[in-house]
């Protein structure tokens, strides 16, 4: 079996154990963006939950939070951790969008994704993986930001190895269709989270376990 035949086996897995995750709402770009800083080097439950306290507060679009400080925000999201870094970063963010792009990033997002992707991480505070979430997502790119799950998942299958990021990132577009890349990420990451955990993972209950390198080397049939 080839690589990419694979690659299409282990999609096909996870479609049919995870049915229905992909979701075509296209969210607002800027609430996406905030929500995805909030998510940084945390759980989903903690920054869900700061960003729903943040915005029950306030209203999230650039003109409003542009207008705040990082003090007012502070108090909001501390409890999803780094909240003093998170706070500035939130603001400084809307202030960049708002006087440099009018508080608009659908211009961007319409532009080719090697160009909207260094205008985003030209922004203090926006990185390579929450510029690609905003891509992928709101911008509807064929990309896929690589998060902690994904580098586990994919270095126990034997897809990539090591941690680095664009090189992760670039292996998987390269062996993924275009149109399975944002689906794609989900399963990933909801493979990552239900079954290959940290510690103690499943994998005799795994969907994948006959491509995984991990799996094999356990003898899990």
């Amino acid at each position: 079996m080839n690589y990419g035949e694979r690659m299409q086996n282990i999609i096909t897995a996870l479609e049919h154990y995870f049915p229905n995750i992909y979701d075509p709402h296209v969210p607002d770009s800027f609430q996406l963006l905030v929500a995805t800083i909030l998510s940084q080097n945390t759980s989903d439950k903690n920054s869900q939950k700061t960003f729903a306290k943040l915005s029950e507060r306030f209203k999230i679009n650039p003109e409003i939070i542009a207008d705040l400080s990082p003090e007012d925000i502070l108090p909001l999201i501390n409890s999803g951790g780094l909240g003093d870094i998170k706070s500035k970063r939130i603001v400084h963010v809307a202030k960049i969008i708002l006087e440099k792009f009018g508080g608009d990033l659908s211009p961007i997002l319409a532009l080719p994704l090697d160009d909207a992707r260094e205008i985003l991480m030209s922004i203090k505070g926006i990185g390579p993986k929450t510029a690609d979430v905003v891509l992928s997502f709101a911008g509807k790119k064929s990309v896929i930001p690589v998060d902690t799950n994904i580098f586990r998942v994919t270095n126990r299958i034997g897809l990539v190895e090591g941690r680095n990021y664009e090189r992760t990132r670039r292996a998987l577009e390269e062996c993924i269709p275009l149109e399975k890349t944002q689906e794609m990420h989900l399963l990933l990451i909801q493979l990552g989270r239900e079954i290959c955990k940290p510690r103690n993972p499943k994998c005799s209950a795994c969907p994948i376990n006959s491509f995984c390198d991990y799996a094999k080397s356990l003898n899990v049939r």
